[in-house]
């Protein structure tokens, strides 16, 4: 899944798609639950029919699941993301339902793009610690994730209203 945007709900890590895709492995296993569990109920198969038959596509195709350390899992259809938030809990529906939202109109906050810099900024510091070949990429990434980063710390700080 490409351009995942990382959000935190009361201290949870969540992860979405620019597409509003939610990351539905990380955020189950968070709440003790599996995906495969929700996808068995019998509600759950006549909801993606309906859905499939509502958006003209496959049902199969409402689900992507990948393998990969980083963004593998069970990826959720944007209109998937807060039914399969409610099984988990109700005022984890209400916050998805608010960002995915937010993710479909395009409503990145300053303070998010300003967290989402910073998080690769800190995560490029991590690979370049663990080996030599990182260091090389990093040389290369380095500066502009540290401008990236002092923009929208910039940015963030043009926001905050002086008292």
């Amino acid at each position: 899944m490409h351009n995942v945007i990382p959000f935190k709900y009361e201290g949870l890590d969540i992860r979405f798609n620019t597409e509003g895709w939610i990351n539905a492995t990380d955020i189950a296993k968070q709440f003790g639950k599996r995906p495969a569990d929700w996808l068995k109920q019998e509600e759950v198969k006549e909801y993606l029919s309906v859905l499939a038959d509502a958006l003209n596509c496959d049902p199969e195709s409402l689900l992507k699941t990948q393998r990969g350390r980083y963004d593998g899992g069970t990826w959720l259809h944007p209109k998937l993301g807060v039914r399969f938030a409610q099984w988990l809990d109700t005022r984890f529906a209400v916050w998805c339902d608010l960002h995915i939202d937010g993710l479909l109109r395009g409503e990145i906050s300053l303070k998010q793009q300003f967290e989402k810099a910073s998080a690769e900024l800190e995560a490029g510091r991590e690979v370049a610690s663990l080996s030599g070949k990182g260091l090389a990429a990093w040389r290369w990434q380095k500066g502009a994730l540290e401008a990236r980063a002092e923009y929208w710390r910039q940015q963030l700080q043009m926001q905050l209203p002086l008292h």
